[in-house]
């Protein structure tokens, strides 16, 4: 990686920062800085040389690109009684790229990742929503991963449309069966990571990468990053969604709160709509119904009308194609803490190595090997008040905990 510059804060300057490391809590101190005074760097191909600036078109691609090299990671962070203040550019320090279309590496993926110059904000205590109230997560951004990097959902844009037969996008699907963003994965970079046309680029899924950066039982060589769950440590925070709670990932302690029981990986509360653990089989009653939770989120009805039915399981249209293939274990009789770790909004109230007093946290869902496993990282709602999110700028008092390179102003959000 180039550096922007060295001892970016000096010697005092470091000792009297680390002396402002008290009780502000994770979602002030537990940022990943240790790379914010390099540039970002992509590669365009398998095997090519890292670069620190790329196009803005002629990949071909709408949008995206850097023109002048970038720091990465997050660049800012300044807090006040109520707010945690994240600066960023929205780009990893890890070695971005390469992205393509396919899954052999043929057809280059248009789109390049641009600066995003985020600006967001976290609640410091944040506060579970009550029955009933619980937003959705959306599309777009639902929080920061600790790199700076965009979390979003478990979705692309994309939903069936009835009287079409074919997946469309935004308004233009029927709204009832939510194609899934793990469709979109020969587009994601070794990281787990892509953008679309405005050059955001984020996660879904699991994100390696970040992961490996922050030595969370993954393993790289040769380009690949690999699952280490033979004798996994304690998963560190990986980001924060906009209400405030804690992104892990995948391994908790088996005890939700006993922080003396043994490590393992979290298991998801949804499961395969396939006819197991008392589902309905779509393979053979056909995509008629939606499931309990998506149904209260979308405030839709169990029971469709043919109009809503989505298309027959088939090769083009597979199990587990759509949000709504997944049935949540706890609307079926299931006891999460027993069958299952996590609830149906992909975390559970537990002890933690950043909070041993407890707390309410988010996991990173997968298979023993590392493949995502529904919901990937947040569920279909949050647990907590989202009051969290993009700002335009900062109107209150606050106090620096890690300040902004030189010549770097205060930072406010592009997009």
């Amino acid at each position: 990686m180039m550096t922007f510059s060295a001892g970016r804060l000096g010697v005092l300057g470091a000792i009297a920062w680390a002396g402002t490391a008290m009780a502000q809590g994770p979602v002030v101190t537990g940022w990943y800085t240790v790379n914010s005074s390099e540039f970002a760097e992509v590669v365009e191909v398998t095997g090519g040389t890292p670069i620190t600036t790329w196009p803005t078109v002629g990949r071909p691609n709408t949008g995206g690109g850097v023109s002048t090299p970038t720091l990465s990671d997050v660049q800012q962070i300044r807090y006040s009684t109520n707010w945690s203040y994240i600066n960023a550019s929205g780009l990893a320090s890890y070695v971005m790229g390469p992205w393509y279309k396919d899954l052999a590496d043929t057809q280059i993926f248009g789109n390049w990742p641009a600066d995003k110059n985020v600006l967001a904000r976290f609640p410091r205590t944040p506060t579970p929503a009550g029955v009933g109230a619980h937003s959705a997560v959306g599309l777009g951004t639902a929080g920061l991963m600790v790199n700076g990097v965009a979390l979003f959902n478990s979705l692309d844009s994309f939903s069936y449309k009835n009287s079409s037969a074919q997946d469309l996008a935004g308004m233009g699907g029927d709204g009832y069966w939510h194609r899934l963003a793990i469709e979109e994965a020969p587009s994601f970079d070794p990281a787990n990571a892509h953008q679309p046309s405005d050059g955001t680029y984020h996660y879904h899924t699991n994100p390696y990468g970040l992961r490996y950066q922050l030595g969370d039982n993954i393993n790289y060589g040769s380009g690949v990053y690999t699952e280490d769950s033979v004798s996994p440590t304690h998963s560190p925070i990986l980001g924060f969604a906009f209400d405030g709670y804690p992104v892990y990932g995948p391994y908790g302690y088996g005890t939700a709160m006993d922080s003396g029981s043994t490590v393992r990986r979290m298991v998801s509360g949804y499961t395969l709509r396939n006819g197991s653990n008392g589902t309905t089989n779509l393979s053979v009653t056909g995509r008629h119904t939606i499931p309990q939770w998506s149904a209260t989120t979308y405030s839709h009805s169990v029971t469709l009308t043919p109009g809503q039915y989505g298309p027959n399981v088939s090769g083009a249209f597979p199990l587990g194609r759509y949000a709504e293939d997944y049935d949540y274990l706890g609307d079926l009789g299931f006891t999460q803490g027993t069958t299952f770790d996590l609830d149906m909004y992909n975390g559970r109230t537990c002890v933690t190595p950043e909070y041993p007093g407890g707390t309410y946290a988010y996991f990173v869902a997968m298979n023993s090997d590392g493949t995502p496993v529904y919901p990937y990282m947040l569920g279909p709602q949050y647990y907590g008040v989202k009051s969290g999110g993009s700002v335009a700028s900062v109107s209150e008092s606050v106090t620096t905990y890690f300040p902004a390179a030189a010549g770097v102003a205060d930072w406010s959000i592009l997009d």
